[in-house]
């Protein structure tokens, strides 16, 4: 490893122990360079001010991180928003918020704080509300104030917060006249690697929905086998639907990027002619079950696989700039929808991967809640998202 490498990892071994001391010998072998190499490096870190002590015959040690000082109730009130956010997640403790949401409307809160989320262009507070009682997301910079309160909250899994909320690409916010033009390289990779890894969860959640229902011994009970039956006819349909639609979306929105014909990736049976002309929902739909019906759920599960390998292939070697602006969002019928950033076009509300996400929930015994209506970008609906 370069030096730069090799410093950062003997800072964290030195934490990882702190406050233990470590040999330099240990170190070195951990880091497969010479003793001699560690006592330099570590010679020139004390005197860039890292606080390393060195304890005679037991090696080398970082104190103990210092606990931050409690935030007051007063101070929590006077204090930057973020800090006493960050102290409420720290503390598990309730904060009360004023919080403006998207159509200006206020209103006061008490929310178990559970996580800070930052996404590519803004970051949210992730908890549960008690004025809802479910789960909710909130936008910092649409925090007016935060009160930290002296109860504390509910113990909860932030991961199966952000899966209930199944949380969307959040829109960019509008620049001002004066900070007009591109965000710079930090915000493209920040928007690839979001996009790349919702990818790979989605894909991992159709690999587990097909395992569930692909029989792996002939030793199961008969009830078992015959609800692995029924799971397997529902995602049959499921994935016949979300195969050539995704197929569609993942090539309308590359064609918009690129200003090229559409290409259509993975295993696309024959449809019958006409196919391709504008028709009604339903009636596309029919033709696509009746297609795709030939067809094993093996071979629709490797024909969708194909089109998400694709569209991550094409994403992560996409030209930088594709990631700063907005693109037309293209739409099943009629014109495209108002111009969105690539990653939310992808990963985002309406993209595909929500759109298949969707349907994966309703396989399940408990498909997420519906929202109120009047909190941070929840996207639920009680039909196919295409035919919203």
């Amino acid at each position: 490893m370069d030096r730069v490498d090799r410093l950062l990892a003997l800072v964290a071994e030195l934490r990882a122990a702190s406050p233990a001391p470590l040999d330099p010998a240990e170190l070195a072998a951990r880091l497969r360079v010479s003793e001699r190499t560690v006592r330099r490096d570590l010679e020139l870190l004390t005197h860039g001010g890292l606080p390393v002590r060195a304890e005679k015959g037991r090696g080398h040690a970082l104190p103990a991180a210092a606990e931050p000082a409690p935030l007051t109730e007063a101070e929590s009130l006077v204090g930057p928003v973020r800090g006493t956010l960050a102290e409420a997640v720290r503390t598990r403790r309730i904060v009360r918020l004023a919080y403006t949401d998207r159509s200006g409307t206020r209103s006061f809160r008490d929310v178990e704080a559970h996580g800070l989320v930052i996404a590519p262009y803004a970051e949210y507070l992730v908890g549960w509300c008690r004025m809802r009682d479910g789960p909710r997301m909130f936008r910092l910079d649409r925090i007016g104030a935060a009160f930290l309160s002296g109860r504390g909250g509910e113990v909860r899994d932030l991961d199966a917060l952000l899966a209930a909320l199944r949380v969307p690409m959040p829109r960019p916010p509008a620049l001002a006249e004066d900070r007009a033009g591109p965000r710079g390289p930090a915000g493209a990779a920040r928007a690839r690697a979001w996009t790349l890894d919702r990818l790979e969860f989605v894909r991992s959640r159709l690999r587990d929905a097909t395992a569930e229902v692909v029989p792996t011994g002939s030793a199961r009970r008969a009830s078992r086998r015959a609800s692995r039956g029924a799971g397997a006819a529902a995602l049959r349909g499921v994935l016949g639907h979300l195969a050539e639609w995704t197929r569609w979306q993942a090539a309308a929105i590359r064609s918009a990027a690129t200003d090229e014909e559409p290409v259509l990736a993975g295993r696309r049976p024959r449809f019958p002619d006409g196919f391709d002309r504008e028709m009604r929902f339903d009636a596309r739909e029919r033709m696509i079950q009746d297609a795709m019906a030939l067809r094993s759920l093996g071979e629709l599960a490797r024909d969708l696989e194909e089109v998400l390998e694709s569209v991550a292939h094409w994403a992560a070697g996409c030209d930088d700039a594709l990631w700063e602006g907005e693109l037309p969002d293209p739409r099943p019928y009629g014109p495209p929808g108002p111009p969105r950033p690539l990653a939310d076009l992808l990963a985002g509300w309406r993209g595909p991967l929500a759109h298949i996400e969707w349907h994966l929930d309703r396989l399940t015994d408990e498909p997420p809640p519906a929202p109120s209506g009047d909190d941070e970008e929840v996207w639920v609906v009680d039909r196919c998202p295409l035919q919203a």
